[in-house]
């Protein structure tokens, strides 16, 4: 079936489907998804009950929604205010490779999640559904949308003391000598798990390795952004390593951002590529007018835990002040343009304060959203600012027009609550949820040192 109930001609026999995981020695399937915290939760069936989970879903318990980043259930917001409600967990499994063996955790297999109420009908604080809103809004415009992200992980020793598993230099291949074994598994584990990527390196910060995701449709990104994080984990597992994709892992360090690149795509071709200015075309202005003018609400969803703020910081290229540029490091909003050596399709645009402690699934939705808006309404573009304006001092900011982005909660939750653009996108009830962990987490935030509070997300995503 699909989102909407209708019968999908081309998703797989389920039946077949669990004899074929059956046959390949898989004992149990898990089905997960991303909370609000960008906390990724699961339930594990054997593999025989995987058609009756297709057919009545799994129960999990609606509060879920309402968990925040240290497993608090928060009552705050009215629409999930008391523990009763029941929510059923469906795998989708709208293709032949939705159901992946994981050659990390041999006998298991990992399957996405969709939360519908206990009739079987749409439930409004169901993220992927958010997603799935916005990627028919595109078609409906015209459009067909790709994604990728780019992966920023910590790499340490397994052990009681946060110890680098390498000890760079940054980018060079003295740092990925130092785990070699943790890369070549990495690598082949990807490939078994169906998971494309352009390139892997040695990072900026202390022991950092990136990988940057091959670019897909927001829904097949967002699941395997959520895939990777299984895959990188059990590989680092089986070599005696931990790995953090936490935005920030130590008070002092860089920090980890999970940079997400998108464009638009028309009639095959790269709607974002033009003959105007900086190779854009009238829908790449609007489109990329339309993140920067909703841009403090889009970073609230994309970048939205208490160390985000923390990794909110001038000069670690996360995206400190909301003002774009090209091919600008420094700026929130990056243009990548096209070139006569990468070709037409590579235009797209980066977002720089986006990471791990998102719900992927409400990142690519408000992206999606506020350029999808911007391209209707023809948005005015302004010049894009190729400096560090972090060396700037505040006169010439304000001149420019330049703002620095939310490193408060105070500030993020005022920025949330005043988007209509979020609120249209995510809908009352999950931003009202949303809104509810936030607050939980900012009270416990409030409460502990800032070296607690990174402690405390260290490991969560």
């Amino acid at each position: 079936m699909t989102a909407t109930g209708v019968p999908d001609v081309h998703a797989p026999d389920v039946h077949e489907l669990t004899d074929r995981l059956a046959r390949e020695g898989v004992v149990g399937v898990t089905i997960g998804w991303v909370d609000n915290n960008g906390i990724v939760r699961s339930r594990t069936v054997p593999t025989a009950e995987l058609p009756a989970a297709a057919r009545r879903g799994v129960g999990v318990t609606a509060v879920f929604a309402v968990f925040d980043s240290h497993d608090v259930i928060t009552f705050a917001h009215e629409g999930l205010a008391t523990p009763s409600g029941d929510v059923r967990l469906v795998p989708v499994v709208d293709r032949a490779d939705s159901v992946v063996p994981l050659s990390g955790q041999p006998g298991l297999a990992w399957v996405h999640g969709r939360q519908l109420d206990a009739d079987g009908d749409p439930w409004p604080y169901c993220q992927r559904s958010v997603l799935e809103r916005q990627v028919d809004a595109a078609a409906e415009a015209g459009f067909a949308v790709r994604a990728g992200f780019e992966v920023e992980m910590v790499v340490v020793r397994e052990g009681e003391d946060f110890t680098p598993a390498h000890h760079g230099p940054a980018y060079g291949p003295n740092a990925l000598r130092e785990v070699d074994e943790f890369t070549r598994r990495l690598l082949r584990d990807l490939a078994a798990d169906g998971i494309a990527i352009g390139q892997l390196h040695a990072e900026y910060g202390e022991s950092q390795v990136e990988l940057a995701l091959s670019a897909l449709d927001p829904l097949a990104m967002a699941d395997t952004q959520v895939l990777v994080r299984q895959t990188v984990q059990s590989a680092a597992r089986a070599e005696g390593l931990r790995v953090s994709f936490a935005p920030v892992t130590t008070a002092a360090g860089a920090g980890n951002g999970w940079h997400l690149h998108t464009s638009l795509v028309h009639e095959g071709r790269n709607a974002l590529t033009g003959d105007g200015p900086h190779g854009l075309s009238d829908v790449g202005r609007g489109y990329l007018a339309g993140l920067l003018r909703e841009l403090p609400g889009i970073v609230a969803v994309t970048a939205p835990s208490a160390g985000s703020l923390l990794r909110r910081r001038p000069g670690y290229w996360a995206g400190a002040y909301g003002f774009w540029g090209v091919e600008n490091r420094e700026a929130a909003l990056r243009l990548v343009p096209a070139s006569r050596l990468l070709g037409p399709e590579h235009t797209n645009v980066e977002l720089k304060a986006s990471d791990a402690s998102a719900n992927p699934y409400l990142s690519l939705a408000v992206v999606i959203g506020a350029g999808l808006a911007g391209v209707r309404d023809g948005a005015e573009l302004p010049d894009p600012v190729q400096e560090d304006v972090g060396a700037w001092d505040d006169a010439r900011r304000e001149a420019a027009g330049i703002v620095a982005l939310a490193t408060t909660h105070e500030e993020q939750r005022a920025h949330l609550l005043g988007s209509a653009l979020v609120r249209d996108v995510l809908g009352a009830d999950l931003l009202g949820a949303f809104v509810a962990c936030r607050d939980s987490d900012a009270a416990w935030a409030a409460e502990h040192t800032v070296e607690e509070v990174v402690a405390s997300h260290r490991w969560l995503y």
